[in-house]
């Protein structure tokens, strides 16, 4: 039988503009004449036609701006009130100050959470654009760009896109002036080149600076400048960590030492390279002795600086040049390929030489961590050759390391635009240990999950929208519970180091936090030692009482990851022209002692007129034993069918994955497969059923996925 397929398609539509075009329609093309034009390569050999003139540069207008802003704040569904006008024009003279700043000024704006600095940097980059297509704006210092630095790959596509949609709709032309540079796209310097707004990511503008201080300015100088001139706007929105740490321990050290052994490379090394490799070498004797000291603190920087002066010339970035050479250091290693592999051997051995390179050119101390000696160095990326930036930081108020550099942070705050009476903060001290190591034993963690899950759905609607931060580990866990007994309209989990500039929570009503996440004392040593000095850094770091500077800094780092994790669910939007958010319920759990005092201090500074009630779980500390070993494996069990691929997979593969024994499959397992149980339903939904090949004791048994895994 013919069968006739009809095919219809939909007329696209036009986007409706968010933004109206300006007053003037006499936008044109730069006239090269008349702008900054940085002749030769990407690179900007060349300096401009004209030394900048700051004083007649056009900044960002106002009025364009708080336009724009008014219009798509309000086309979200948000009020506008003169308050919120007034934020916004406090936030574009950061923006404006930073364009003509020359002196490395830090402008970090401290807004409440959810009043939208983000969408701000956009406009503005937007408007900065558009102004060079218009008639007031064609002097020769007018083309400036502006850098927006964010958090994650795909928040840079999608920013640079949004950009590019309002500098159309307010110029009405139809080319892009935005674009986005990342390591999974293939734009070149030389692409970059040729748009005044580049958004890259937080990692690729630390890597820069990073470079910068080692002496190398080429990434940089393809950042900041553009074909007809500079991008003086450096726009960081969320904070950026403006301390880049080493570390290196023996263990370490002769793990790399034992990957040149197994390759047979140290031969060409010592020829080559014999400068470098006599560094290498020297090192390994005085992490020896720091071992064998074995102190709390122990400082060595002489040591490591009398080891560069025995080879003055010595640069280890060309040993790890000659080592990505012709070195498949996957197959030396495993005797297997493998590129994951490769490229974690590469890692390590980069982060041993840029470690060794620091502390034979910087200051340097050791501190027991664990069984082993840890050998600490650090450094401050954000120097005065950078330049002015904004960092747009909603915590920047609780941060003390910001605290750390009063001489070049101007610190641009009002809290009074939001008025959180409608949320209530649900808080628990615990003596339990809310730390990393706290939810480390299996056993420990698997109970701690259960017990919380349990809790949530005796005391939760099943109409609220649940998000958990936590640790990793526990948030694996919880995730399978929830998959194994659906309770809640919506659940999802997150762990620390994934919340900031995440909006995919906005409509959550309900946030638990259930750890901690503590820093190491280290950090806050090594920023001290940074900016103030190693003998101050490591007074702070000796002082144990809670009220030393170092534990000050860690317990604002808490502080300052809890709140941005609360405002990730809807008490971000603003929904009255007084700042009033939708209910919502946020839950903390902090330790018994002053630490819990100064972590919830901080948190209630960011949630204004916040309801604050006790939370009546019982932190974990009536945790005692392991339990519901069964209700974690169902969980894990209906977790490993969603993940199960189209088409037959072997039973023994799936049980294994499981740790389902072939024992417990035929005496539990197979009825809850085959019964009436929730794991038959999951099955039957997802198209998974029993197949079977062969007879007898050739027989094997599959499990076989019918429908599509999407």
């Amino acid at each position: 039988m013919k069968t006739t397929t009809i095919t219809t398609t939909t007329p696209p539509t036009t986007r409706i503009p968010v933004l109206k075009r300006r007053r003037s329609d006499d936008y044109h093309e730069i006239d090269p004449t008349t702008a900054i034009r940085i002749k030769g390569d990407a690179f900007g050999e060349e300096p401009p036609l004209a030394p900048p003139d700051l004083a007649n540069t056009p900044k960002i207008e106002e009025s364009w701006f708080i336009e724009d802003m008014t219009a798509i704040w309000t086309s979200r569904g948000n009020e506008v009130s003169p308050e919120l006008i007034e934020e916004w024009k406090l936030l574009l003279g950061a923006f404006n100050n930073s364009l003509l700043d020359t002196s490395g000024t830090v402008y970090t704006y401290n807004g409440t959470c959810g009043i939208g600095k983000s969408q701000a940097a956009q406009v503005a980059c937007a408007d900065l654009a558009a102004s060079y297509y218009h008639p007031e704006f064609t002097r020769i210092n007018s083309s400036w760009g502006a850098i927006l630095i964010v958090e994650r790959i795909q928040t840079a596509e999608e920013t640079a896109k949004q950009i590019n949609l309002l500098y159309q709709d307010i110029t009405g032309r139809t080319d892009n002036c935005a674009i986005a540079k990342h390591s999974q796209s293939d734009v070149s310097f030389d692409d970059i080149y040729n748009y005044p707004i580049l958004v890259i990511c937080h990692q690729a503008y630390s890597n820069s600076l990073q470079r910068l201080s080692d002496g190398n300015d080429t990434t940089m100088r393809s950042f900041t400048k553009w074909r007809y001139g500079q991008r003086r706007l450096v726009i960081v929105d969320e904070s950026i960590n403006p301390i880049t740490e080493y570390q290196l321990t023996l263990q370490d050290y002769n793990r790399v030492h034992g990957y040149f052994v197994q390759n047979g490379v140290i031969p060409r090394l010592k020829q080559q390279h014999p400068q470098e490799w006599a560094v290498f070498e020297a090192i390994g004797p005085v992490l020896e002795q720091i071992e064998l000291e074995n102190k709390a603190i122990t400082i060595k920087s002489d040591s490591f600086r009398q080891i560069l002066e025995n080879a003055p010339s010595a640069n280890l970035q060309r040993l790890y040049d000659t080592l990505l050479k012709d070195c498949a250091w996957d197959l030396i290693t495993t005797g297997r390929e493998s590129a994951s592999l490769a490229r974690d051997v590469r890692t390590n051995i980069k982060t041993c030489l840029q470690a060794i390179d620091r502390l034979v050119t910087d200051w340097s101390y050791s501190t027991k961590s664990g069984k082993f000696q840890k050998t600490n160095a650090a450094n401050w990326l954000i120097s005065d050759e950078v330049g002015s930036m904004v960092i747009l930081d909603g915590t920047a108020a609780q941060d003390l390391t910001y605290s750390l550099f009063p001489n070049r942070v101007v610190v641009l705050s009002n809290k009074g635009l939001r008025n959180l009476e409608k949320a209530t903060l649900h808080s628990k001290r615990t003596k339990a240990n809310l730390g990393k190591s706290g939810f480390s034993d299996p056993s420990i963690r698997d109970a701690r999950a259960i017990e919380l899950y349990e809790w949530l759905k005796a005391n939760l609607d099943p109409d609220r929208r649940v998000l958990v931060v936590s640790h990793q580990n526990l948030e694996t866990v919880l995730m399978d519970l929830s998959i194994a007994d659906p309770h809640f309209q919506q659940f999802d989990t997150t762990h620390w180091g994934a919340t900031t500039g995440e909006n995919r929570w906005s409509d959550f009503d309900t946030v638990v936090i259930a750890s901690c996440f503590y820093r190491p004392r280290e950090w806050a040593a090594n920023a001290i030692c940074s900016q103030l000095g190693l003998a101050e850094g490591l007074e702070h770091l000796s002082h144990r009482e809670r009220t030393s500077l170092v534990e000050a800094m860690v317990n604002s780092k808490v502080a300052v990851e809890m709140i941005q994790a609360f405002y990730r669910c809807r008490i971000r939007r603003v929904i009255d022209a007084v700042g009033r958010c939708h209910k919502a319920d946020l839950f903390v759990l902090l330790p018994s002692d002053e630490r819990g005092d100064q972590i919830e201090e901080r948190i209630l500074a960011e949630l204004p007129n916040v309801k604050v009630s006790d939370w009546t779980f019982s932190g974990f500390e009536q945790t005692r034993k392991p339990r519901g070993t069964d209700q974690l494996k169902e969980a894990a069990f209906l977790r490993a069918l969603e993940d199960l691929p189209t088409g037959k997979t072997p039973l023994g593969e799936f049980l294994e994955l499981v740790g389902i024994s072939s024992r417990a499959w035929k005496k539990t397992w197979r009825c809850r497969f085959t019964g009436d149980h929730p794991i038959s339903d999951k099955a039957r939904s997802l198209g998974i059923s029993l197949t079977y090949s062969g007879f007898g004791r050739s027989q094997k048994t599959y499990l076989e996925r019918s429908k599509t895994k999407t």
